[in-house]
């Protein structure tokens, strides 16, 4: 029997075991696409950085539905398992690749037909056009290969062999690492070559992963589609809602600065992405156990699990605050070399918004914690305040009045105001669950 189903095993141990490949997995992700970032940094410029960063908000919509199919897909094979049926779980695994599938080629077709009028609606000018384009060209008309890794990695934990995504990792930065640099440098590709190498690296990470997922014999229908796309909703409004801001933010930034506030946007995005995609390598672990135990009707391990996530989480941004507080000198040179506008307003930029990481995981595990226990209108809800609505607010308010210091303090204050929101739903929450479950 796998760690997962041993009701005895230490809970904190049993989250330990597979939350740590999964976030030093997805940690390898994120020093993967902050090295990718230094390379455009150094091969093609401030333009390169501001067309990657342009196009994030399109290439975060589209991995928001494959993330909210793939959640979606795993809480409902988890809580077959968890009910003891085997065969059933295996075939809502296969389930969820086709649809993924199918979903992602039929986006992938839109944006291969209407990508000149997308990249002028996230924000290009005549002067960043080009390299939104070329970037889009590539990670939007082949989406499959940029997103292929994150189902193959949920179901390798899902089947209780959570390792086997840390050493996907280092094979995806790798490769990533080795293409960049011919790519990008040796080449001249410019930042079109830097998305093949990000298009090859996933792919050869999800094929490593493959041989671990669990499939069956298709199971489920409409219902069971619905129920996927339900359950993943929230992480699906997580991902969409900050993907909105970005677009938001870099209209902002191109109004008020022009193309250097959207690099420097984009130097903080990278470091973002590392304590985001570290702390959604715990959601990943929490999905897991916490449907499998939701299944088996045990409170007190599901209580547990919250609470362990949170520390974890804690762990991990706050740890990452004063890592980037001691080296945010070095870390601005390796994208600024030789450019003092972009430099200067990178360092202010990396100096207040990551301020956020200080309280950002509790907001980002309760969100994950809903959408595990089968509750995404409440996770749905804590997405939309930290991500949409409590950032707008002082971004319109303060910019006007403190000028760019206001946009690089929305951030922080988004995360405290989110704080009142989802401490109360979640401490709701679990007194439901309690009644329900004992």
């Amino acid at each position: 029997m796998r760690n997962m189903e041993r009701p005895t095993q230490g809970i904190r141990r049993q989250l330990f075991n597979y939350a740590v490949p999964s976030i030093v997995g997805m940690l390898i992700v994120g020093i993967q696409t902050f090295v990718d970032g230094i390379f455009v940094s150094k091969g093609v410029g401030a333009l390169g950085l501001a067309g990657i960063n342009l196009s994030m908000p399109l290439i975060s919509t589209v991995l928001s539905v494959a993330i909210m199919i793939i959640s979606g897909g795993v809480v409902i094979a988890g809580v077959a398992k968890g009910s003891g049926d085997e065969e059933k779980a295996k075939g809502y695994t296969t389930l969820t690749f086709v649809v993924l599938f199918a979903t992602i080629l039929f986006i992938s077709l839109l944006i291969a037909l209407f990508l000149k009028p997308l990249c002028y609606f996230l924000g290009a000018n005549d002067e960043v056009y080009p390299y939104v384009r070329q970037y889009l060209g590539v990670i939007g008309c082949g989406f499959i290969f940029y997103c292929i890794p994150n189902i193959t990695e949920a179901f390798t934990r899902f089947a209780g062999k959570p390792n086997w995504v840390f050493v996907s990792g280092v094979i995806c930065c790798v490769v990533n690492i080795v293409l960049d640099y011919f790519f990008v440098l040796k080449f001249d590709w410019g930042v079109t070559g830097a998305a093949i190498a990000t298009c090859i690296a996933n792919t050869s990470a999800a094929l490593v992963l493959l041989h671990n997922v669990r499939f069956g014999k298709l199971m489920g229908g409409w219902k069971e589609i619905g129920k996927m796309f339900y359950n993943g909703s929230s992480e699906m409004f997580t991902s969409v809602s900050a993907a909105v801001t970005t677009y938001i933010f870099n209209l902002v930034l191109m109004s008020e600065i022009g193309p250097k506030g959207v690099a420097a946007l984009t130097i903080v995005c990278y470091l973002n992405f590392i304590v985001n995609m570290s702390i959604f390598g715990l959601s990943q672990a929490l999905y897991p156990l916490a449907s499998i135990n939701l299944g088996a009707r045990n409170y007190k391990r599901i209580k547990s699990l919250l609470f362990n996530s949170m520390l974890f989480g804690g762990c991990i941004g706050i740890g990452v605050f004063f890592c980037v507080l001691l080296f945010k000198q070095p870390i601005v040179n390796a994208f600024t070399e030789g450019d003092a506008e972009l430099h200067a307003l990178a360092l202010t930029a990396v100096t207040y918004v990551t301020l956020h990481y200080l309280i950002s995981f509790i907001n980002i595990v309760a969100c994950s914690f809903h959408t595990a226990i089968e509750r995404p209108v409440e996770s749905v809800v804590i997405a939309l305040c930290r991500s949409i609505i409590f950032v707008l607010l002082p971004l319109f308010a303060l910019t006007p009045l403190i000028g760019q210091l206001g946009i690089w303090l929305s951030m922080p204050i988004a995360e405290a105001l989110t704080l009142a929101v989802s401490l109360p739903l979640t401490a709701r929450s679990l007194r439901k669950l309690k009644e329900v479950l004992q």
